[in-house]
C-alpha cells in the first residue's frame, strides 16, 4: 500500500525537515525562526554609530545591510519622500537579525508543507489514524467514511460551515493532515495508485518530504495536500469543493 522514493511560502504553489509526531496522531510544527526586530529609524541610525554601514548590500539613498560588530545584522530602510498629491511620506525602519544565519533563514525560499505536514513519511503512516480523527470530528458514527466521491460531499458540508464562520484563511495544521490523509486515500484508491514519500529541493541546503499518490509504473504522482490546500486556504481557490477537485485529480491520472 505505502512506498518510499527517493507568508514567503514557495508553490509553484506558492516552496524542516522532519518533526516529532504528537501522541494524538498530529503532528508538530517545527518552531519559526524569530522575526527580526523592527525598529524605527532614529533607533536603527543610532546602531550604526562606528559601523561600516552597508557592508552586506548598500542601494543609496534607499536601503543598506550592515553586518554589526556584535555578529548582529541590520537591514536600513531610508525614508520615502511623499510622492506628488500625497501629505505624508513613508518613514524608514530598520530590521536587526540576531546573526546572518537568522537573516538567510527568513528569507529563503518556504514549502507550504513545513508549517502543515512537517514529515511526510511520517504523515504516510499515520494516515489510518488520521482518518480515524476525522470520523470523530464529522461525528460519521459508526459505519464511518467509505472513500467514495460521495463521501466528499460529506467534507465539502463541513469545509463550507467553516469558511462561512471564518472571513479570513486561517491555517489549521491539524485539521490539514485529517483533511488530506482522506482525500489522498481516496484518491489512490480511486487510480489503484500507492503513497509515496517524495523529496522537494526547496533550496540549496533544504529539502521538504511530500506525501504524494503515485500511479502504478510510478509515471505520475498526485499531490493531494495541494489539492486541500487550494479548498482549504488558497484565496482564489477557496471554497472550491473536494468533489469537483478529485474530479480534476482523475482526469489528471486519466481515470476521469
Amino acid at each position: 500500500m505505502f512506498s518510499q522514493s527517493t507568508r514567503r511560502y514557495f508553490l509553484p504553489l506558492a516552496l524542516a525537515l522532519s518533526a516529532a509526531v504528537a501522541p494524538a496522531g498530529q503532528q508538530k510544527s517545527k518552531p519559526k525562526p524569530a522575526d527580526p526586530r523592527r525598529l524605527n529609524y532614529a533607533e536603527a541610525q543610532a546602531l550604526l554609530a562606528g559601523e561600516a554601514e552597508g557592508n552586506l548590500a548598500r542601494r543609496p539613498n534607499s536601503f543598506t545591510r550592515t553586518r554589526l560588530q556584535s555578529g548582529q545584522v541590520l537591514e536600513l530602510y531610508y525614508p520615502l519622500a511623499a510622492p506628488r498629491g500625497a501629505k505624508r511620506g513613508v518613514p524608514g525602519y530598520g530590521l536587526l537579525y540576531s546573526s546572518e544565519a537568522t537573516l538567510e533563514e527568513a528569507n529563503r525560499p518556504h514549502h507550504i508543507l513545513e508549517e502543515m505536514i512537517p514529515d511526510g513519511q511520517a504523515f504516510v503512516a499515520n494516515v489510518p489514524g488520521l482518518v480515524a480523527r476525522l470520523e470523530k470530528r464529522l461525528r460519521v458514527g459508526g459505519r464511518g467514511l467509505d472513500y467514495s466521491r460521495a463521501s466528499l460531499r460529506r467534507l465539502d458540508a463541513y469545509v463550507a460551515g467553516l469558511h462561512q464562520a471564518q472571513t479570513t484563511a486561517n491555517t489549521d495544521p491539524q485539521l490539514f493532515q485529517e483533511i488530506t490523509a482522506y482525500y489522498g486515500e481516496t484518491l489512490r484508491r480511486a487510480v489503484g495508485g500507492e503513497w509515496q514519500v517524495s523529496q522537494a529541493q526547496v533550496s540549496r541546503a533544504r529539502v521538504q518530504t511530500e506525501p504524494n499518490v503515485s500511479l502504478a509504473g510510478g509515471e505520475k504522482e498526485l499531490k493531494p495536500w495541494a489539492s486541500v490546500f487550494n479548498a482549504l486556504y488558497d484565496e482564489e481557490r477557496r471554497g472550491t469543493r473536494l468533489s469537483a477537485i478529485f474530479d480534476a485529480d482523475l482526469a489528471a491520472a486519466g481515470r476521469g
